[in-house]
């Protein structure tokens, strides 16, 4: 496996390889400084499986970093460590073709599963865009939508039932044996599968379909 971090801050550039070697301790991780490199690499070296880019501080220059990604043959999918929080921007990143959208304030253990679930095809957007008003990545989704469920994994299953019961990360996390990280991580997994905005909506379609008793909770 081929990964490479793009930033231009040295420092950030060897934090974000050590963190990706959580993803996989055989991957080759390269580091480069910018997307000129990046495309150099690709030219000599042949294809990269992800590439971790560091946004930039200007949105226009972020954008037309992604813009030349895309163009690049041999560059695989692409995760954009952001500081921008505005749903409206987040969302014209994946039109372009990102396929992982991730705050600077994220914990690397979150960081290593956004990471993993794009490469194992997934899309990954923070919970803290996903419930935001207006966002445009879900609306109020109140039905019992039962191929949504299908694509859940047990573990997102199980996290799914404690929502359903209305249990906090923390009481997730002690329910099921997991990590608080690996619980964020399951809880946005679910949001952005059953194409809800919050734990709320999924917590409905939780009990809608059977899944958990409310009454039961404590």
């Amino acid at each position: 496996m081929n990964l490479v971090v793009v930033s231009e801050h040295p420092c950030c550039r060897i934090g974000l390889a050590t963190i990706l070697k959580g993803v996989d301790s055989e991957a080759t991780i390269v580091e480069v400084a910018n997307v000129d490199a990046l495309i150099d690499k690709v030219g000599q070296d042949g294809s990269v499986d992800l590439v971790l880019m560091e946004g930039a501080s200007q949105v226009g220059r972020e954008m037309a970093a992604i813009s030349r990604l895309q163009e690049t043959e041999g560059v695989g999918s692409v995760v954009l460590l952001h500081g921008q929080d505005q749903p409206e921007i987040v969302r014209r990143y994946l039109d372009m073709g990102v396929q992982g959208v991730v705050p600077k304030t994220t914990e690397a253990a979150v960081l290593v599963g956004a990471v993993r679930l794009v490469l194992s095809g997934g899309r990954y957007v923070p919970e803290s865009i996903l419930s935001k008003e207006g966002s445009g990545f879900g609306e109020p989704n109140y039905s019992f939508d039962s191929a949504g469920l299908d694509r859940l994994t047990r573990r997102q299953m199980d996290v799914l039932k404690e929502l359903g019961r209305g249990a906090s990360n923390q009481e997730i996390g002690t329910q099921l044996g997991i990590a608080l990280a690996t619980v964020k991580l399951h809880v946005n997994a679910i949001l952005n599968t059953l194409g809800v905005r919050n734990r709320t909506e999924a917590a409905i379609i939780a009990y809608k379909a059977g899944l958990t008793d409310v009454n039961a909770r404590a």
